[in-house]
C-alpha cells in the first residue's frame, strides 16, 4: 500500500456505521475513532455545541460546528496509522474533498449510511446502544425520532449524488448486505 488512507464513514443514527467500523477493524485491522468521542470531548469547551446537538439536529450546523475539530483529529489520525477511520452522523458529504485538501497526500474514501423507510420499529428494536431518553420514549417520540431519521437519510441520499459519493441504504438492500456493500465500497474492493 502506498500513502495514507483516511476512511470516512457517515449517515445517519441507527443504521450500522459503528457495527461496520468494528468489523472493518477486526478483518482488516483499521483503526477507527468514533466522532462521538470527539462531540464528548468538545461538549466540555465548546458551550454552542450542546445548543446544536439538541432533538432534532440541525445536521448541516452541526457538521459545520465539527468539520475543524474533524480535521484536527484526522490529521492525528494519519499520522499514527498507515489507515484510519473515522465514523458518525456527524461527518458529511462535503468532507471528503475538504479533507483531501487538507492533508495532502493522504487519500480520503468516503461512504454514507441511511436507511429512507426506517421505522419506529426499526428504533425500538434497535440493538446497539442508545441513550437514556431514547429506551423510556413514547410511541409518539419513536415516531419522531424515525421520521427524523428517514428525513436526514434522504438529505444524505441527494447530499451523496451530488457530491459523488457512495450511499448505501440499509432499508432497501437489507443489514447484513448493507454492510458487505458498504465495506467493499469504503475498501474498493471488487
Amino acid at each position: 500500500m502506498t500513502g495514507r488512507i483516511l476512511y470516512l464513514l457517515g449517515g445517519a443514527p441507527r443504521v450500522g456505521k459503528s457495527t461496520l467500523a468494528q468489523r472493518l477493524l477486526a478483518t482488516d485491522g483499521i483503526p477507527w475513532l468514533p466522532s462521538d468521542v470527539i462531540r464528548t470531548v468538545l461538549r466540555r469547551v465548546l458551550p454552542e455545541l450542546d445548543a446544536v446537538d439538541q432533538d432534532p439536529v440541525d445536521a448541516a450546523r452541526l457538521a459545520e460546528l465539527m468539520y475543524p475539530h474533524i480535521e484536527q483529529a484526522a490529521e492525528v489520525c494519519v499520522e499514527e496509522a498507515e489507515q484510519f477511520l473515522i465514523e458518525g452522523f456527524e461527518l458529511a458529504p462535503t468532507y471528503p474533498a475538504r479533507l483531501k485538501d487538507a492533508l495532502p497526500g493522504t487519500s480520503v474514501r468516503a461512504c454514507f449510511l441511511g436507511h429512507r423507510t426506517f421505522s419506529a420499529d426499526d428504533l425500538a428494536s434497535y440493538r446497539g446502544p442508545k441513550p437514556q431518553h431514547e429506551t423510556q420514549a413514547s410511541r409518539t417520540e419513536l415516531d419522531e425520532a424515525a421520521a427524523w431519521i428517514r428525513q436526514r437519510s434522504h438529505q444524505l441520499h441527494a447530499e451523496c449524488r451530488k457530491e459523488r459519493l457512495p450511499y448505501v441504504d440499509v432499508g432497501t438492500l437489507g443489514f447484513q448486505a448493507a454492510m458487505q456493500r458498504a465495506g467493499r465500497l469504503l475498501l474498493w474492493r471488487d
